[in-house]
């Protein structure tokens, strides 16, 4: 019978049934939350791509906004007005920098978070379902076996079996109390 499947082949008894019933939509619940918390890290991870590119292009804006104003103050004679424009530029371009830097860091953050949760669910769902497995084991261990797998073994051969280990010497301390006294 699969643990965490459907399955058309429940318990005869009605208290098992119910059991299982219940064991596996705790195995769907887990299950669909391990899904939806893979799809939110998938999404920050996105997310934390974007803004490193982000970055990465408002660096490059910036390396471009020095490089215009190194080209306008050799020409400052000529253009103070462009010498201006372009130092107005690079203050702009360095407030987007640090204003991308700083949503890559809380997208880092976040992201960090979700793997800690993710990592959280997946420890949870492995407990649950050991604690699962086992209620349906001890379940299944009250249920009479079936004859074909009880075992053949009958009091004469649990009998013979005291004789041997009590005439070794073994396991035989009935003769002797905790004392030390005869019994």
């Amino acid at each position: 019978m699969p643990l965490l499947g459907k399955s058309d082949t429940f318990s005869e008894n009605p208290d098992v049934r119910e059991v299982e019933k219940v064991v596996a939509k705790e195995a769907r619940t887990d299950q669909k939350n391990l899904d939806h918390a893979i799809t939110d890290l998938s999404h920050a991870d996105k997310s934390h791509n974007k803004s490193i590119k982000a970055a990465n292009k408002a660096a490059h804006a910036l390396d471009k906004a020095v490089a215009k104003e190194h080209k306008a103050a050799k020409a400052v004679n000529k253009a103070v007005h462009n010498h201006e424009v372009a130092v107005a530029n690079e203050q702009n371009a360095e407030k987007v920098i640090q204003i991308k830097k700083q949503h890559e860091a809380r997208l880092e953050q976040d992201l960090e978070q979700k793997k800690q949760h993710l990592d959280a669910l997946r420890q949870r769902k492995e407990h649950n379902d050991q604690v699962r497995e086992a209620k349906l084991a001890d379940i299944h261990a009250g249920e009479p076996a079936p004859p074909e797998a009880r075992s053949s073994y009958n009091a004469g051969d649990r009998a013979s079996i005291a004789d041997s280990v009590g005439t070794s010497g073994t396991a035989n301390t009935s003769s002797t109390d905790v004392g030390g006294t005869q019994a």
